[in-house]
């Protein structure tokens, strides 16, 4: 076991290198210049576009660049903001507890919901429940996020007056004011992360209970419950907790098109703001940080197959 963590962990080195190293050369291969989205490039005198070039340090090849940034962002420095002239680290800090709730709350709805109606849907496998989940699964998957948030936005915010429809509070105005901006965007999130979740449940449990070890537990005579919950849904629990990962994985690459939906001042938000401005530093900073903590989940997830289910062979 111990030897299968050591080289998952080995194996995740090179990977942050890599992914550090990509998001570095596609930042650069974004058309425009940092220079004309801060300076203008009408009337603006070339004299001065030279000496902005020079002071970001744009003048020099992308190779030597990407040598002095390498180090720096490997220790989590990015520089400053061209724009918000602060540390990037520092404009991640302010805004990724926003992206954390967002992306939190909508990683409790889904495995509230999500779960269960995978676990029955495959205990009632063909029946009503069965189909209608299906169909919900189906929808859920096929819906675009950010049409969802729009139509809960007419419904529950400009139709029924339910909820604000755009906007965050913090948590120093109050539960309720926070909570109220975050419910609709956590809808619009989770629906899809929510049928994603039922369909790899319920294909997981069905693979399960057809196993013979089950048959046999219930021709011992053990309740239903513990069949299902103990034995079958443990087992099935290994192919599930990776689909969780993969979701939270994608609900902080969703976050992206929600914040600016709904107006939230996080980390989506921020990344679109910096790929209009060409904010080379934030767009770094941003997809780093974001990237690692995907990979440090998807790390975890896979140190966890050795906590559920200790008998799987590691080769």
């Amino acid at each position: 076991m111990w030897a299968y963590i050591l080289r998952r962990i080995l194996a995740f080195i090179p990977t942050v290198f890599i992914a550090v190293t990509l998001i570095f050369i596609f930042t650069r291969l974004v058309p425009g210049n940092p220079v004309w989205a801060l300076l203008g490039h009408q009337a603006v005198d070339v004299d001065r576009i030279d000496e902005v070039t020079r002071e970001l340090g744009l003048d020099r090849p992308v190779l030597v660049q990407y040598v002095q940034w390498l180090p720096k962002a490997l220790t989590g420095d990015f520089g400053s903001s061209i724009f918000y002239n602060r540390p990037v680290v520092q404009v991640i800090i302010d805004r990724f507890p926003v992206t954390l709730g967002l992306a939190g709350l909508a990683m409790l709805v889904t495995l509230a919901i999500g779960l269960p109606l995978g676990v029955l849907a495959a205990v009632r496998q063909n029946s009503i429940f069965d189909n209608f989940s299906m169909i919900f699964a189906t929808l859920g998957v096929s819906l675009p996020s950010f049409w969802l948030g729009f139509l809960l936005i007419i419904l529950f915010s400009v139709t029924l007056h339910w909820f604000p429809s755009s906007g965050y509070r913090d948590l120093s105005f109050g539960f309720s004011a926070w909570f109220s901006r975050m419910i609709l965007p956590v809808l619009a999130l989770s629906a899809a992360q929510i049928a994603l979740l039922v369909r790899m449940t319920r294909s997981s449990m069905l693979e399960v209970l057809g196993q013979a070890y089950i048959v046999t537990a219930q021709a011992k005579g053990l309740k239903n419950r513990k069949v299902i919950y103990k034995h079958a849904l443990r087992n099935a629990f290994v192919s599930i907790i990776t689909i969780i990962g993969l979701i939270f994985a994608l609900s902080l690459g969703g976050s992206v098109i929600i914040e600016n939906v709904f107006a939230i001042p996080g980390l989506g938000q921020l990344i679109t703001t910096a790929a209009i401005r060409r904010d080379y530093p934030i767009i770094e900073g941003t997809m780093v940080y974001l990237t690692v903590i995907s990979l440090v989940i998807n790390l975890l997830v896979d140190i966890s197959y050795t906590i559920i289910n200790p008998r799987l062979g590691y080769d």
